[in-house]
């Protein structure tokens, strides 16, 4: 049907196959449609955009009232964050539970990653010789004036220690977690379980037997939920949709559901040509505006190719105008006076000269990306807007 209605047939195809039509096939479909625009073959892109559109507004159809529901266990368990009565909140219907427990091992998930980063940090020296470390480890919302986080180690480890007390109090309640869906228990008791082959282990001589469930259909059930997962925020769901995809290649190992359909198209494992690879699209580079941050990073002081040089010498790179440009601080220059800038805004400047170590041999400004011009956005149609219909008011 015309975007945005979509049939039900379509629906039904999705879900019957949801273990493998999810965020790679969203991937895949965006790649094909980009491959299409690169070899200037603008029907073709206009007709994958289509497929791509299509597929994207199913995938929000499909995963909207599992998103809600989570959203909605949300409200039951934030609230009572340290209460160890887990049944007088986290009773209900199955769907209910099963929220409930994805909130709370989501939630250990999320802080266990940032007890882990606390340890890092704490352990940093505190001098200029750790700059670069103390800068991507960790939430770097930390070095805003009023930090809105929770980062400090004794904080974030009485908080994970709470979490966790949580998890277990729910999962030794027979009454709320003995009857959840196979692969929700599954992850409770993969985790504990360490390496591949011990794992596999467990899942075909204990598990699967106990839960009276096939391996096939224990797997499905993973890559089902690990796609509902990948479509919930990143914060604070995204360490445990990653545990998912890990749960999900390890039990596939040695089996047929070992190969990834996708993976040809989005890891560009078979070359960067258009002959050998149905993925590849060419890039290029552009001539980025003057005051770009791009062109900022481009003139700073080139290090010795192939090392990071020393500490100091990145620190200094780092510090001044280019953190101040994320939002950070370390008393670079200020602003520039407007009162300097040109007023010469209509000069046509000549093509940028990208430095050949960004370039990596990639043509120069090819244009393919504006192959669709303002069908991009409309989709080919004209869009109207209600405030493009007034009428003057004759008196």
């Amino acid at each position: 049907p015309p975007f945005p209605q979509i049939s039900t047939p379509a629906v039904e195809f999705v879900l019957s196959n949801r273990d493998y039509l999810g965020h790679r096939m969203k991937k895949a479909l965006g790649r094909l449609k980009l491959r299409s625009q690169s070899q200037f073959k603008k029907e073709e892109a206009a007709e994958l955009r289509e497929l791509w559109k299509h597929f994207l507004l199913l995938e929000d159809h499909i995963s909207a009232p599992f998103r809600q529901i989570v959203l909605n266990a949300e409200t039951v368990v934030g609230p009572n964050f340290g209460n160890l009565d887990m049944k007088s909140y986290c009773n209900g219907e199955l769907y209910e539970r099963t929220a409930n427990y994805l909130v709370l091992k989501s939630m250990v998930a999320h802080w266990e990653k940032k007890y882990n980063d606390a340890m890092e940090l704490d352990a940093l020296p505190d001098d200029e010789s750790a700059f670069m470390a103390q800068l991507y480890t960790g939430d770097p919302k930390r070095y805003l004036p009023d930090p809105p986080i929770i980062f400090r180690l004794a904080e974030v480890s009485r908080i994970t220690s709470m979490a966790q007390q949580m998890v277990k109090a729910f999962v030794d309640e027979e009454e709320l977690f003995d009857d959840l869906p196979a692969e929700v228990k599954f992850i409770e008791r993969a985790l504990s379980i360490k390496g591949g082959t011990a794992l596999r282990q467990f899942m075909l001589e204990e598990f699967c037997p106990n839960e009276n469930v096939d391996p096939a259909s224990l797997r499905e059930g993973l890559k089902r939920l690990y796609q509902q997962m990948f479509n919930m925020q990143s914060d604070p769901y995204g360490d445990l949709t990653m545990t998912l995809w890990n749960l999900c290649v390890a039990t596939s190992v040695g089996t047929d559901e070992a190969r990834d359909p996708y993976e040809e198209y989005i890891a560009n494992v078979k070359g960067t040509k258009y002959e050998n690879n149905p993925g590849f699209f060419q890039t290029y580079t552009f001539n980025h505006d003057k005051n770009s941050l791009v062109r900022f990073l481009d003139s700073s002081k080139t290090i010795e190719k192939g090392t990071a040089g020393s500490a100091e010498d990145v620190t200094r790179q780092i510090q001044g105008e280019a953190l101040q440009l994320l939002g950070f601080s370390f008393g670079g220059g200020g602003s520039p006076n407007p009162a300097t800038i040109s007023a010469d805004t209509d000069r046509v400047e000549k093509d940028y000269d990208v430095p050949e170590d960004r370039a990596i041999g990639r043509p120069h400004m090819m244009g393919w990306l504006d192959l669709l011009g303002d069908e991009e956005l409309t989709g080919g149609k004209k869009e109207e807007f209600e405030a493009d219909k007034w009428e003057e008011v004759k008196s």
